[in-house]
């Protein structure tokens, strides 16, 4: 893909229309994530891995002293290509550290995590994003996290926040979009209900999480985590 083309799915990821199956846990992430990196003071180097597409850079607005991106595979985007699980910094390289929907590909997530923590400063954020309740996107993902789960694998960090991305009724109104959108193979047939049902379901997940019917996150499609070394 080119640039264009890269920038367009990150923009995509950050700002999804409701024709889009994962609209409500896209939307629910870049509210959080807004909230957290709010908090950030300027000046930050900023390591993303998994960055081929940066959705979540434009957030940052003027905090950026330095942003390198980092995946296995390659793009126009990319600052260096390496695994998370071996990072070629040096220690203490970054103040903020951005891995979203990176962790279910990791052989070995603890050495991921360990190298996270790593190159983090002394009081750095780990900012990420990771699923729990949600179908396999592809064949390369390897796991799923639960909240305790992923307090187990940062449990290094001196402060872990683990939110839900969505309570329990919007995250069946997302499960249900993955599946339509999966099951209708026909392209006029799945389009269509990109255009019709899959809003009206989007916006009932919506209508959900503002009434507050259900806090638990049992059903929980997906978890944001900040981690303060």
């Amino acid at each position: 893909m080119n640039r264009d083309e890269l920038l367009r799915i990150a923009r995509d990821r950050l700002y999804p229309s409701l024709t889009n199956p994962n609209y409500l846990v896209l939307r629910a992430r870049r509210v959080i994530f807004s909230d957290w990196m709010r908090n950030l003071p300027d000046g930050v180097d900023v390591l993303d891995v998994g960055g081929r597409y940066q959705p979540y850079r434009p957030l940052l607005q003027e905090k950026t002293k330095t942003y390198v991106a980092l995946d296995v595979e390659p793009s126009e985007l990319l600052s260096v290509r390496a695994s998370g699980e071996h990072l070629p910094f040096a220690d203490a390289s970054f103040d903020l550290a951005i891995a979203t929907q990176v962790f279910e590909y990791f052989e070995v997530p603890q050495q991921a995590a360990a190298e996270l923590y790593r190159v983090l400063r002394p009081g750095g954020v780990l900012l990420m994003s990771t699923a729990f309740l949600a179908p396999r996107f592809v064949d390369e993902e390897l796991w799923r996290y639960t909240a305790q789960g992923l307090r187990n694998l940062l449990a290094a960090f001196a402060q872990i926040t683990v939110q839900p991305e969505l309570s329990n009724l919007a995250s069946v109104c997302r499960l249900k979009n993955l599946f339509l959108h999966d099951a209708l193979i026909l392209p006029a047939l799945r389009k269509l209900y990109g255009f019709t049902i899959c809003p009206v379901i989007n916006l009932m997940g919506r209508a959900f999480e503002a009434a507050a019917f259900s806090r638990s996150d049992n059903w929980a499609g997906n978890y944001s985590v900040r981690a303060i070394k």
